[in-house]
């Protein structure tokens, strides 16, 4: 009798708990947030949720959006909620797009919201949607087998390795939010076509847009942060240019201070590759040395640019601050003041090598 008691009062509590079973809930995998265009109002919040099937061929991909605007990002959720007949799990969502004209109006700060969920996943990546985050959510990719998959296997690099995609988790991004020494960078995404463009970004101050980069600007970062080995490289040679595949690039930096003389950064590039494509013919396999050096220079006069371009703008996504407060002691306030002062006195010392293994399978 007390079994059969006991049994019945746990059933009893049971269904009060909040358990939803799968066909009662819609996944959100991504989700969009833009400058409202009502005037009293703040936020526009898009959710793109995925729609189950039975098939997994190319274009299949099934998903619904829903939007809402509202002055916060949790009174849009909420209202979305009522837009739906069921439950809204955003345990899968790994993709968080902010539209460009809400970051320039709005600042960065909207990341508080996600980043006190505790059901939004900290390893989301992050991008800056163009022309709107609405509009990238909406994008109907015609191979695209899961919804959200093609940005997943962009930026995880699980599918495409492309040196011009920049990828920024959400804990990362909030990290340089607050660290002292390192500006947050976001990629851009590019809606237009069916298709997305990823090969651009963007730099911030800890609150704001400062420094769009271009294409070959954000392939250089990524060659900096030697975050992505495979990547193609121009580099002139006798009155035309030749092109270099790169598939293992090696980077180190340190914040000098010398007593006398003026603080550097001293950067060292390591790299290695073949010759893919030339403009000037046939190519001398026992003249690798000579290419070599005219990859050296080029390389290192547009890293140097480059870096002058974030000093001139305050920016520092490459924690060269970060680097200085590492390896100096002293109070927090002392430290950062000190390197604010030197940050723009900095020279940059950069050194490529480039080991090139050969010049093709065409001599």
């Amino acid at each position: 009798m007390k079994k059969l008691f006991f049994i019945l009062l746990l059933l009893y509590l049971c269904s009060g708990c909040g358990f939803k079973d799968i066909d009662k809930r819609f996944f959100v995998v991504s989700i969009g947030i833009d400058k409202s265009e009502k005037k009293d109002m703040k936020y526009r919040v898009s959710l793109k949720l995925a729609v189950p099937g039975n098939s997994l061929d190319l274009g299949t991909a099934q998903y619904e959006i829903i939007t809402q605007d509202a002055n916060s990002i949790t009174e849009g959720v909420r209202l979305l909620k009522s837009k739906v007949d069921k439950e809204i799990d955003f345990g899968h969502a790994k993709i968080i797009i902010f539209g460009q004209s809400f970051l320039k109006d709005n600042g960065i700060n909207a990341t508080d919201w996600f980043n006190r969920r505790r059901d939004i996943q900290l390893v989301a990546w992050v991008a800056v949607g163009q022309p709107t985050a609405e509009a990238v959510l909406g994008t109907k990719i015609p191979h695209e087998r899961l919804p959200g998959n093609s940005l997943l296997l962009s930026f995880g690099k699980t599918g495409v390795e492309s040196g011009y995609v920049i990828s920024e988790y959400l804990f990362n991004f909030f990290r340089k939010k607050k660290e002292l020494g390192l500006d947050p960078i976001l990629p851009v995404v590019e809606s237009a076509n069916n298709h997305f463009t990823i090969n651009t970004a963007i730099v911030f101050d800890k609150e704001r847009a400062k420094l769009t980069l271009s294409s070959n600007e954000t392939r250089l970062f990524n060659i900096i942060k030697a975050s992505i080995n495979k990547v193609e490289i121009e580099a002139p040679f006798q009155e035309s240019k030749f092109f270099v595949s790169v598939d293992n690039i090696r980077s180190s930096y340190r914040v000098r201070v010398p007593s006398s003389g003026h603080p550097y950064v001293d950067m060292h590039i390591k790299m290695s590759g073949v010759i893919e494509e030339s403009a000037l013919g046939i190519l001398d396999p026992n003249q690798l040395t000579v290419y070599e050096k005219a990859v050296t220079q080029s390389v290192q006069e547009k890293i140097v640019r480059l870096l002058k371009k974030f000093q001139d703008n305050r920016l520092d996504p490459l924690g060269f601050g970060l680097d200085y407060r590492a390896h100096h002691f002293g109070t927090i306030k002392e430290e950062w003041q000190t390197w604010q002062s030197l940050y723009p006195e900095l020279e940059f010392r950069v050194r490529v090598e480039m080991k090139l293994e050969g010049v093709g399978v065409i001599k």
